[in-house]
């Protein structure tokens, strides 16, 4: 792991984080919407627990070190080539794995927009961090 720039992954897992408070905020209501509850049943089921925001941070850095791991495996890392990644991976195995489970859930494809978009976006800006802020030799 010596050749993975952890400040870079640690930047790019807080964006990610940071993307998502941004994002489930401003379709909030559309989301609870599409899981079929209400902010009262999300309260009373979590009531203000920080666990959900901690696991959310921690999955972020996992996908940040995993895009790191393997940008440069893939080739020459840049901010675009990271980019790319980012995105393809999210699409390819985050976006069809929702996309099959909410199919046998019955979940709308509002919700399937809503998660696999902020992922896409995520894992995208996530890449070309990563990509672009390489660890000097």
């Amino acid at each position: 792991m010596n050749a993975i720039n952890h400040i870079a992954v640690w930047v790019a897992g807080i964006f990610q984080f940071l993307l998502g408070a941004g994002w489930y905020t401003l379709l909030g209501p559309a989301w609870m919407t599409g899981i079929g509850k209400t902010e009262a049943q999300l309260v009373a089921e979590h009531g203000h627990s920080p666990l959900p925001y901690i696991i959310a941070l921690g999955a972020a850095l996992v996908v940040a070190y995993a895009i790191a791991w393997l940008l440069p495996r893939l080739g020459t890392p840049s901010a675009g080539s990271g980019a790319k990644a980012g995105a393809t991976l999210a699409l390819a195995l985050i976006g069809s794995t929702l996309a099959m489970n909410y199919g046998f859930e019955a979940r709308p494809l509002s919700l399937w927009l809503i998660n696999a978009g902020y992922m896409v976006v995520g894992m995208t800006i996530m890449g070309a961090i990563i990509g672009h802020w390489r660890k000097q030799a």
